[in-house]
């Protein structure tokens, strides 16, 4: 029974697969993944740039630049391939079923080809007296690799975490407002992490640059670090706090309170023989009260759960 089930799983899955490498909007999917993080490399790189005087920006000029960017990048994506523009949002999907494993796989690498051509076309445009470190974010030289990485996965975890919320449909009280919301979380995270571990979020961003002038030894801290923070975020919010799961409980609730009521039902009708002889057989109320208002007492069940219609 056990293989059985097995078999049918890996059957549905793979059919799913195939079904999803089959569908054009795959393809466009992923070509509106190349475009919107070419433009973030792009936008992300060139607001690094060393201005006349040769200092380099603060922290709030690329946290700002970065979270409008983001807000924009998925109002304009999300209605064809729900602008992700980052493997760890694309990463918090597939984990919780959300896209297929094809797809993340080739959103990865869209991604990440569109941060190489984006940081290939600024480098190529820049003179390389203003690029300075071009953009390419790494940890501060007084924090260990090991603490810029738990700082990745904490803020790569809020945003994930953020993100479920800002788009669960289960809400309704965040409609139109989700994209500047999420922009805003990027923004505040960027500022969070500024002075530990850059804060980067998105491993196909900062390997474009670092591709560019050669800076790689340090990758792995966001590619792993972020990735693990969205699977954790991704899946706390789906698995605990997302309405789909709130209002389960709920309606388990209420269905319980339910059950406990056709209890006493069946109990005042087993006992109906010693009501009639302690009220001389005039039990017409009780009988009405218990019967003919059973619909009633089902409706005050769940008043407190506010899940009447489940």
């Amino acid at each position: 029974m056990a293989k059985n089930k097995t078999d049918t799983f890996w059957r549905e899955y793979l059919r799913r697969e195939i079904e999803d490498i089959k569908s054009p909007s795959l393809y466009r999917a992923c070509a509106a993944e190349f475009i919107g993080v070419f433009m973030l490399a792009f936008y992300g790189v060139g607001c690094n740039m060393l201005s006349g005087d040769y200092k380099p920006v603060s922290s709030v000029h690329v946290a700002l630049e970065t979270g409008f960017y983001i807000a924009v990048a998925v109002t304009v994506f999300s209605n064809v391939s729900g602008g992700h523009v980052n493997p760890s949002i694309s990463m918090g999907f597939f984990v919780t079923g959300q896209i297929s494993a094809v797809r993340f796989v080739l959103y990865v690498i869209c991604q990440t080809l569109g941060a190489v051509a984006g940081a290939g076309i600024i480098y190529a445009i820049t003179d390389e007296h203003i690029r300075g470190g071009f953009g390419v974010i790494l940890p501060n030289p007084h924090v260990s690799d090991g603490q810029a990485f738990v700082c990745e996965m904490i803020i790569t975890f809020m945003m994930l975490f953020g993100t479920f919320a800002m788009i669960d449909e289960g809400r309704d009280d965040v409609h139109g407002f989700a994209p500047l919301m999420i922009g805003l979380l990027v923004s505040i995270n960027v500022l969070c992490g500024w002075n530990i571990s850059g804060g980067c979020m998105n491993p196909a961003r900062n390997l474009g640059p670092a591709i560019m002038i050669g800076k790689l030894d340090k990758m792995w801290l966001y590619w792993i670090g972020d990735l693990v923070g969205a699977t954790a975020g991704a899946l706390l919010y789906d698995r605990i706090f997302s309405t789909k799961v709130c209002l389960g409980w709920l309606s388990e609730g209420c269905y319980s309170k339910r059950a406990d009521g056709k209890k006493i039902q069946s109990d005042v009708a087993d006992r109906m023989s010693v009501i009639d002889a302690a009220t001389g057989g005039c039990n017409e109320k009780v009988k009405d009260v218990v019967t003919n208002h059973a619909s009633n007492i089902d409706e005050l069940a769940c008043d407190d759960y506010q899940v009447t219609k489940l």
